[in-house]
C-alpha cells in the first residue's frame, strides 16, 4: 500500500516510498518553516501556509500532468521528484530575500535549489534509489525553461494559485486545474497547450492577474515586504546575519537574528503590526523618460529615497517600487498548438492581450513612511515628481 498525504488542496495525495524518502531529508524538512507568501499573514491571518506543502502539491499536479501525457514510469519519476525539489533553494521569508541574495551575486534559488540537492541527503536518496539526479538538477536549475513544472501554466503555478487562494479566502484563484493538465502537451522539454484548452489557460492568467492585483500587489503586503526586505539589508550590513545564514535559516531563525541593530525597530514593528502607510503613490506609467529612470533598478530606488528624505526631513522612509524593474511582471510566454502550429496565446486571445495592458497601467511605485509622517512625504512627493510625468 502507498504512502498517502492528506492534502488541504489536492485531498489523497500518494506517493511512493523512495519520495517519502525524500520528502523527510533535511532540504525539504526546512521549507516546512518558510512561509510560502512571506508576511502576507499580516494583512491576510489565514496565509501562514509553507513552501513544504506547496511542494508537496506540485508534485501531485506534476504526476496528474505526466500520465495524462502518458510519459515513461522513470521519466514521471523524475519529474515528480524535481517538482518536490523545486524550492528547497528558497531562503527566509521566500522571495523576499531573494533580490537581496542576487544583489550580493549568491545566484538564484533555482540555482541553489540544485547544489543543494547534488550535495545533500536528497542527492544520495536520488542515486540510491535509482533516479536520474543529473536530469533533476538541470531541472531545479532552470536550465529546461518551459517544462510542465516552471512555464506559465505549470503545475507550480497551478497550485500556488489555488493554494494562496484558498488560504486568504480570496476566491480570484481558482482555476479549472484539471482541464489544464489534460490539454497540456509536450513539444521536446516545452510545454504548450492544446487549443481545446485556451478558456482555461486565459481562466489561470486572469487568476494570476487578480491574486497579484489584489493580493501579492496589495499595497500593505507591499509595504511590509518591503520593510522586511530593508531589516534584513541592515542585519548584512551590520554583520548580525551573513549571508551563509541567510541561506541557510527558516523564518523563525531569520526572525530572531533580526532583532538586534538598526533591524530591530523594523522587526518590532512588523511585530506588533505598526507598519509603514502609504504616502504617495505614483503611477508609473504616466512617468517620462527622465522619471523611469529613476526607479530602473533597486540602486536607482535607493537614492531616490535619499533623495526624498533629505527634502522631507524624514529619516524613516521606504520607497517599493519592484514593479518598475520586475521583468516577469505582465510577460506570458505561453503558446497555443492549433492545427499543429504553435501560435502565442496572446495572439490568439483578446483577453490575454487585454491583460498584458492592464496590468502594465496598474503598475504603481508607493512610498511609505512612520503614519504621523505621511503628510510631510505626501507634499514633497508630490511636487518632486511633478517634472517626471508626461505632458
Amino acid at each position: 500500500m502507498m504512502p498517502v498525504i492528506k492534502d488541504a488542496i489536492h485531498g489523497n495525495v500518494y506517493i511512493s516510498d523512495a519520495e517519502l524518502k525524500l520528502i523527510d531529508t533535511p532540504e525539504v524538512q526546512r521549507l516546512r518553516g518558510i512561509k510560502q507568501m512571506a508576511v502576507a499573514y499580516l494583512i491576510y491571518p489565514g496565509a501562514n501556509h509553507t513552501r513544504f506543502e506547496h511542494s508537496i502539491g506540485t508534485m501531485h499536479i506534476t504526476g496528474e500532468i505526466c500520465e495524462s501525457l502518458s510519459l515513461p514510469k522513470e521519466e514521471t519519476r523524475d519529474i515528480r521528484a524535481a517538482a518536490l525539489l523545486h524550492d528547497v533553494g528558497h531562503t527566509a521569508f521566500s522571495h523576499e530575500s531573494e533580490g537581496i541574495l542576487i544583489r550580493r551575486k549568491m545566484g538564484s534559488h533555482e540555482k541553489r535549489g540544485s547544489e543543494l540537492v547534488r550535495k545533500g541527503a536528497s542527492g544520495e536518496i536520488l542515486k540510491d534509489n535509482g533516479y536520474d539526479l543529473k536530469r533533476i538538477c538541470s531541472i531545479l536549475s532552470g536550465e529546461e525553461e518551459g517544462g510542465i513544472i516552471n512555464f506559465d501554466l505549470g503545475s507550480d503555478r497551478m497550485d500556488y494559485l489555488l493554494r494562496d487562494s484558498h488560504y486568504t479566502g480570496v476566491a480570484y484563484g481558482v482555476i479549472d486545474c484539471d482541464r489544464i493538465v489534460h490539454t497540456i502537451r509536450l513539444r521536446g522539454s516545452k510545454a504548450i497547450i492544446d487549443w481545446g484548452g485556451i478558456e482555461a489557460a486565459e481562466s489561470l492568467l486572469i487568476a494570476r492577474f487578480l491574486m497579484f492585483s489584489s493580493v501579492y500587489y496589495h499595497h500593505a503586503v507591499r509595504i511590509a515586504s518591503a520593510m522586511l526586505g530593508r531589516a534584513v539589508e541592515f542585519a548584512l550590513e551590520d554583520g548580525v546575519v551573513s549571508l551563509d545564514e541567510l541561506t541557510r535559516y527558516d523564518d523563525a531563525q531569520l526572525g530572531l537574528s533580526l532583532e538586534k541593530g538598526r533591524s530591530k525597530e523594523l522587526i518590532e514593528r512588523m511585530r506588533s503590526r505598526k507598519l509603514y502607510k502609504r504616502a504617495y503613490e505614483l503611477e508609473l506609467h504616466k512617468l517620462n523618460d527622465d522619471g523611469k529612470k529613476l526607479f530602473k533598478d533597486y540602486s536607482s530606488t535607493k537614492k531616490l529615497e535619499a533623495v526624498i528624505m533629505g527634502e522631507s526631513g524624514v529619516d524613516e522612509l521606504i520607497i517599493e517600487s519592484r514593479q518598475a524593474y520586475d521583468d516577469k511582471f505582465g510577460r506570458s510566454s505561453v503558446k497555443i498548438l492549433k492545427g499543429g502550429k504553435e501560435y502565442p496565446l496572446e495572439e490568439l486571445s483578446d483577453i490575454v492581450s487585454s491583460i498584458k495592458k492592464t496590468e502594465e497601467i496598474r503598475r504603481r511605485a508607493i512610498v511609505a513612511c512612520p503614519k504621523e509622517k505621511t503628510k510631510t512625504v505626501a507634499s514633497v512627493c508630490d511636487k518632486f515628481f511633478k517634472e517626471f510625468l508626461k505632458k
